[in-house]
């Protein structure tokens, strides 16, 4: 009995693995390359898969494994830097790890799940199915607390050497002087 545990841990590990590193390296890594994101997205479903397989060996509530998801998806309320895209390839990850760590599922419908979830999200994020001109978001911390009308645009193109589409004010410190910015800026056709 334990030799089928330990095979049936195994094919779903290696099935984990694969599907990771479709998800992380062939779809998000190529397409955006985001070095720290794509290991964000490999490193929380791994992690996710271990804890869904320790938690599964357990008696628990369902209750608890949406508590779990709960908790993980405050990353997305404590980060500012990750962007839309990269939210969906992380909640992704998450449910992979999620569903092919389960125990008592068979291979067969963790394949099927995994399958149509990295599928999925291949063929959103396919330049033929949406347009790859990408609207980025960043933070800036601008020296001084100047915010008149037509200033702030200038001054941030000026810092980034680069047109932007919109400047927003997201807060002013008073000492040391200082404005935090949301820019926004398209990025080229990739």
């Amino acid at each position: 009995m334990i030799s089928e545990d330990l095979a049936s841990f195994l094919v779903s590990f290696a099935l984990d693995l694969g599907s990771v590193a479709i998800l992380s390296y062939l779809l998000y890594y190529r397409r955006h390359r985001d070095r720290d994101m794509a290991m964000a997205i490999s490193a929380i479903n791994i992690t996710l898969f271990a804890l869904t397989g320790a938690l599964g060996a357990v008696t628990l509530p369902l209750g608890v494994g949406f508590a779990l998801f709960a908790v993980i998806s405050i990353i997305r309320l404590r980060s500012d830097t990750a962007g839309w895209i990269e939210m969906a390839y992380l909640l992704a990850g998450l449910g992979v790890g999620l569903i092919v760590g389960l125990l008592g599922v068979d291979l067969v419908m963790k394949s099927s799940y995994t399958v149509f979830l990295v599928g999925m999200i291949a063929l959103i994020d396919n330049s033929r199915f949406l347009s790859r001109q990408v609207v980025r978001t960043i933070a800036v911390t601008l020296e001084g607390t100047k915010i008149e009308d037509g200033t702030l645009k200038p001054r941030v193109e000026e810092l980034l050497g680069r047109e932007i589409d919109a400047v927003v004010v997201k807060s002013i410190q008073a000492l040391p002087p200082a404005t935090k910015v949301q820019v926004s800026y398209r990025e080229k056709n990739r």
